[in-house]
């Protein structure tokens, strides 16, 4: 990574370099190149040809996690070695953090003047014009100079606000420091550094997220007893006390009661908000599960986001193109028919005996897409090993690894969340009609049992795959160019029946025998 790519880690490494002058001018050209500066060098003068110890104290910069940076920063100074071939040697490395704590902020204004002190009969009205005067320069911020100032004391405001800066506009009128409304006018010590508040509010984003789908799941199982639901409100309480505890770093000292109470109203806010989710559901019970899809999508995201952030994007390039080929093989006209191919074989039927309108062809191929895109887990996997350090040497058993989860993650999507979903979907179809329930649709095959007609004689009728008897109940499969595929669960025959010699009487259950044979339909 040049020296234009941001660093979140820094690290002071002494090395030991046995080296020649060229090869001393490479390694030092390389950090250079990296923006790690060269605090101390020492050793004996270097020559052309041969060899001699040197030391160098440097600082490694590199982006990453906190956490295994010290590894994570000897790594990467080795890999500098290994791509010049240097002999070289980490004597010691250790993380520098270096984390500046946040100022309060304040705001320059110019300050109106008041009469009231110096003039003790100053008329009432005039006295209080003043003082809304003075309030709203002071809170509202309309006589605001534009000059932002962060100061950890009134006093030092006080000075940075009528401070002359090059370049910036003087002024003549008496300039004052203010906090921002709704602050207190005298700040309290900072809570933490500007990262670690940073990290803090991240850490309470994914607390909401949490406590969000607890909500959602308490909801769910609330018609099925405590056993579905118990553990979930676990989870909730974990998460309130964890809201409790980031508040505690992000308010200042002192503040133990105001954090708990605000991790008890985040924590009931999230839950508000997951049950909200759950009754606006449009599948009973399916609340939790789209809100866990989601909180893992935004996890995957986030990986990727890391590895990108790790590499320029001609490095993360050959790692992302092969996760964005299953997407384009998934736009291929014709592939989410294939689900329907899974389904209907459960029927017996074939799928050039059933039209299926084109926009549930489109939305059949975007599930098998995502269900391809499963396979983005493995890079972003491979972006969270990057960020704690785990991969920083392209070694043999990482990419290993990240092969297995490639092909299991592409094998599970593909067939066990596509394919072998949809050949379930037709089986539980099938023990639904056998068992006299009418079938779910499945992206635009509605099966429905139904009463027939004929029109003329029976025996006039050609129908493929059996007898037509209208006195027997029959699931209507679908049709395709005037002809109606019927299926009788009873003797799992598949009758395919010109559309024009049928008059078909719909039923939301399965028909008695009588009702058919008397010519109506009617629910069991």
């Amino acid at each position: 990574m040049g020296a234009a790519g941001r660093f979140d880690q820094r690290a002071v490494a002494l090395i030991e370099l046995r080296c020649t002058r060229p090869e001393a001018d490479l390694f030092e050209a390389a950090l250079e190149e990296r923006g790690w500066p060269v605090l101390e060098r020492r050793g004996a003068a270097l020559s052309e040809s041969s060899e001699r110890p040197v030391w160098y104290v440097i600082e490694a910069r590199f982006p990453g996690s906190r956490v295994n940076a010290a590894r994570g920063a000897r790594e990467r100074i080795e890999l500098v070695a290994d791509d010049l071939l240097l002999d070289l040697h980490v004597e010691a490395v250790e993380s520098v953090v270096r984390d500046p704590a946040d100022r309060p902020h304040w705001f320059a204004y110019e300050r109106p003047e008041v009469h009231a002190r110096t003039v003790p009969d100053l008329p009432r009205r005039t006295r209080w014009a003043e003082r809304v005067r003075l309030w709203l320069a002071e809170n509202t911020g309309i006589r605001d100079t534009g000059r932002l100032i962060t100061a950890a004391s009134a006093g030092a405001a006080e000075h940075l606000a009528s401070r002359p800066l090059p370049g910036a506009p003087r002024r003549s009128g008496r300039l004052a420091a203010r906090r921002p409304m709704g602050a207190s006018p005298r700040p309290r010590p900072p809570a933490g550094g500007r990262r670690e508040s940073s990290a803090l509010f991240v850490r309470l984003a994914v607390l909401l997220s949490i406590g969000m789908w607890a909500g959602a799941r308490i909801t769910d199982g609330r018609a099925q007893g405590i056993g579905a639901w118990g553990w979930a409100a676990l989870v909730a309480i974990g998460v309130t006390w964890g809201m409790a505890r980031v508040g505690r770093r992000l308010l200042p000292e002192g503040s133990d009661t105001a954090a708990y109470g605000l991790g008890v109203v985040f924590g009931l806010a999230a839950l508000g908000i997951g049950a909200g989710t759950a009754l606006t559901a449009p599948d009973a019970g399916r609340g939790s599960a789209v809100l866990f899809v989601a909180l893992c999508a935004a996890v995957v995201g986030n990986g990727l986001r890391l590895l990108v952030r790790q590499w320029t994007w001609q490095r993360a390039a050959p790692w992302l193109i092969p996760a964005l080929l299953p997407l384009a093989f998934g736009f291929l006209p014709g592939l989410g028919l294939s689900v329907h191919v899974m389904y209907l074989e459960q029927f017996g039927v074939d799928l050039e005996d059933i039209e299926i309108p084109k926009a549930y062809q489109f939305l059949a191929l975007l599930k098998l897409t995502a269900c391809m895109s499963l396979w983005f887990m493995a890079p972003s996997l491979l972006g969270y090993m990057k960020h704690f350090h785990w991969h920083v040497k392209d070694r043999w058993f990482g990419h290993a690894v990240l092969l297995v989860v490639s092909v299991a993650l592409l094998v599970n999507g593909v067939l066990g969340l596509g394919l072998l979903a949809a050949g379930e979907a037709g089986a539980k179809a099938v023990r639904d009609a056998v068992q006299g329930r009418t079938p779910a649709a499945y992206y635009g095959v509605e099966p429905e049992w139904v009463c027939v007609r004929p029109v003329g004689k029976t025996t006039d009728i050609p129908v493929d795959g059996g007898v037509l008897d209208p006195s027997r109940s029959y699931v209507r499969i679908g049709d395709a160019g005037g002809t109606v595929v019927l299926w009788a669960p009873d003797g799992n025959e598949v009758l395919k029946v010109p559309l024009s010699r049928l008059g078909i009487i719909p039923s939301e259950g399965r028909p008695a025998p009588s009702s058919c044979a008397a010519g109506g339909a009617g629910n069991r």
